[in-house]
């Protein structure tokens, strides 16, 4: 065999080596990381598991969601009344969707919009849900601050709860 054959051989178990060495570390950092994992739900002894989530009392007691003053028939009438559509486009279609924060008195303290229409459909859905009144929410027995989301149903650009479809004339 000449020197350059044993040259060339070497180079190769060289290079098979070192790509071995790199297949063994990858595999050292796969396990470390997947034991390291596993290690943050162990039980180490200091009182039941650290990372369940503690359950306060008043979490056991039921939530009653706020309620428009005479339900969801009431709602509707009532944005049907105070809902001024604005210059109707007949491009605009979908449902503006308002999420309502209502204090512990049933007034609306804040509101946002969830899902985005027109700007001029969406400034007059905001403008209504504002002026809204509900029956609080209620955790057991005691009134609490809630959300509530109120649903514009927006076709050809004009509020519309009914399920036909709505022709141009």
């Amino acid at each position: 065999m000449s020197v350059s054959k044993l040259c060339r051989i070497f180079d190769g178990q060289y290079e098979l080596i070192g790509l071995m060495n790199k297949i063994v570390l990858l595999f050292f950092i796969l396990f470390a990381v997947q034991f390291s994992a596993k290690a943050q739900f162990f039980d180490f002894g200091f009182g039941g598991n650290p990372f369940s989530q503690r359950i306060e009392p008043r979490d056991k007691e039921p939530f009653t969601a706020p309620q428009f003053k005479g339900g969801d028939d009431a709602l509707n009438r009532y944005i049907e009344k105070n809902f001024k559509n604005p210059s109707p486009s007949t491009e605009v279609y979908g449902k503006v969707v308002v999420a309502c924060i209502i204090n512990e008195k049933g007034k609306v303290i804040d509101t946002q919009i969830i899902r985005h229409v027109d700007t001029a459909v969406d400034e007059e859905a905001l403008r209504v849900a504002k002026k809204l009144r509900f029956k609080p929410g209620k955790q057991g027995k005691k009134k609490v601050k809630s959300r509530y989301d109120v649903i514009f149903p927006i076709k050809h650009g004009r509020l519309s709860f009914s399920t036909l479809e709505t022709i141009e004339v």
